[in-house]
């Protein structure tokens, strides 16, 4: 019951995955994430504070990083912290929202990828349902003053699930 209740209240911690691990020599490992509207290998470090550094090639031939650390916490408020594993496995439950070089925003949910630059509201605020597989998740973004983007998603997986989490996108200046 503890370790339900511990995965119920995850919380994650980052920046902008199916999970596949190898160890290598228990320093860095290698795992395969959704990132971006495909699966990329990513190299992960743990960084020694109990988050991660996530190292890949976004498809430029360039090295991207971001930096991930995530705690579970149990019925009793205790805090454990989460594993690389762990962190993919909710990072690929959720979508992520990009502006590109060109101004197009982008939000992308595994396999999928949409573009939603011509979709905000008078508000700046665009609501949206993606479905993949029986799984339905709904989506708010919402473009912020300061040019940045940030986004809700809800869960209705389960009808006894509450969750609701909250993360606020990165914004690259160089529009990685």
């Amino acid at each position: 019951m503890a370790v339900a209740a511990a995965v119920a209240c995850a919380l994650v911690i980052g920046v902008p995955g199916t999970v596949y691990a190898a160890d290598i020599g228990g320093i860095q490992e290698k795992i395969t994430m959704w990132l971006y509207g495909r699966q990329m290998e990513v190299e992960v470090t743990e960084n020694g504070s109990g988050g991660y550094q996530f190292t890949y090639d976004r498809g430029d031939g360039e090295e991207e990083i971001m930096g991930y650390g995530g705690v579970a916490i149990d019925e009793d408020g205790g805090m454990t912290w989460l594993s690389a594993d762990e962190l993919a496995g909710q990072i690929n439950e959720s979508v992520s929202v990009e502006e590109d070089a060109d101004g197009r925003v982008w939000v992308y949910y595994q396999d999928q990828k949409m573009d939603i630059t011509d979709l905000f509201d008078e508000n700046g605020v665009y609501g949206f349902n993606l479905e993949k597989g029986d799984r339905t998740v709904y989506v708010e973004v919402t473009k912020n003053a300061d040019g940045t983007y940030s986004f809700t998603q809800t869960d209705d997986e389960s009808p006894t699930s509450s969750t609701k989490v909250t993360t606020t996108t990165m914004y690259f200046e160089d529009g990685k």
